[in-house]
């Protein structure tokens, strides 16, 4: 697990509650300016200063907005919506320094850093090591920039109570990224074991379904493969069922070692494959199949058939599944060992 895997998960996850954040920030910066409009003296150098950051923030998260939404609609375009949260909200916490700063020399205090600080620490879009570096530039900033416009009167109790904010909210920024970290290995575990089958190890039919999907929305084409045992049933009548199961783990062991990882247990006795070859070659590779198999097992003769079909992009999943399914018919009714290519 890495920072960037995190980070994109919680992005993934909590988009559209993000973009509401970056919603009340614009209504908010929209609030000050008509406020502002209103009753500011723009002869006053400090309300100038003032509105301006609010007309430059307004843009910036307009921007960070649109763009935030134009990238989470295609999942090619996470790593711009990423660097695209993260340096908004490096931005952010810069801006609530200047604000802050102003507030101080006008005998306030630093509440809108401090906000900031907290809320950009609890969405867990910048790596901790970069909050902290952030956190403390910009109070140095803040201090800096309270000291030029002409308060000079800053006092250690304000360091203290500064320093302490800033050591508890990295405690939290910290606490955040730890607990989405463990979130995600876990989550990523579970998603693990709901698409594996527990007796041969392969993908299973919630895993194929997930895949074909994929495959829908990406296009192009590919070669669908349904199989299934010969004669499964008397293998378990005759051998047991422990042994009909060392048959299905040996099955999928070879399919795997011959189709790769793209093998699916459909059902039973029933595999599925995803291949990108056409279908002859997928045809001869199930052959080969039944060749090892053979090979394998000497107290029985163990026979696969298959039905293969070649999708050009343009069928839903069910209509692929019954086209392979109809060829696996075909060919168990041909014989044992078969296997035929619907066209």
């Amino acid at each position: 697990m890495n920072s960037k895997e995190i980070f994109e998960m919680n992005l993934k996850k909590s988009w559209r509650e993000y973009e509401v954040f970056l919603i009340l920030i614009a209504i908010l910066e929209i609030t000050m300016m008509v406020y502002g409009y209103m009753y500011f003296n723009f002869q006053d150098l400090r309300r100038r200063l003032y509105f301006s950051s609010y007309v430059f923030l307004f843009c910036c998260t307009v921007a960070a907005m649109f763009l935030n939404r134009f990238c989470m609609k295609n999942e090619k375009n996470v790593d711009i919506a990423m660097k695209n949260a993260g340096a908004y909200n490096v931005l952010l916490i810069f801006w609530s320094a200047f604000v802050s700063a102003l507030d101080i020399s006008n005998g306030g205090f630093a509440v809108t850093y401090m906000t900031i600080l907290a809320a950009v620490g609890s969405m867990i879009v910048l790596q901790p090591i970069i909050y902290i570096g952030v956190s403390i530039l910009s109070s140095a900033c803040m201090i800096a920039g309270v000291m030029a416009i002409g308060n000079t009167e800053l006092r250690f109790p304000f360091f203290l109570n500064h320093i302490i904010f800033l050591l508890v909210v990295a405690a939290v920024e910290f606490r955040n990224y730890r607990s989405t970290g463990e979130q995600y290995m876990l989550n990523k575990k579970l998603e693990e074991w709901a698409e594996i089958d527990a007796l041969t190890q392969v993908a299973n039919r919630r895993a194929l379904d997930i895949y074909i999907e994929q495959l829908k929305q990406n296009g192009g084409c590919f070669t669908f493969v349904l199989l299934d045992v010969d004669n499964f049933k008397s293998i378990n009548d005759t051998f047991g069922h422990e042994e009909g199961d060392k048959c299905l783990v040996s099955l999928a062991d070879i399919l795997t070692q011959i189709f790769g990882k793209n093998v699916f247990r459909y059902g039973g006795d029933e595999f599925a494959i995803i291949s990108f070859e056409s279908a002859e070659v997928v045809a001869e590779k199930m052959r080969l199949v039944n060749r090892q198999l053979k090979d394998k097992h000497s107290k029985y003769v163990m026979q696969i058939c298959g039905g293969v079909y070649h999708t050009e992009g343009d069928l839903d999943e069910r209509k692929v599944f019954e086209l392979a399914d109809s060829a696996l018919y075909e060919a168990k009714h041909q014989g044992k060992a078969r296997v035929v290519i619907k066209v």
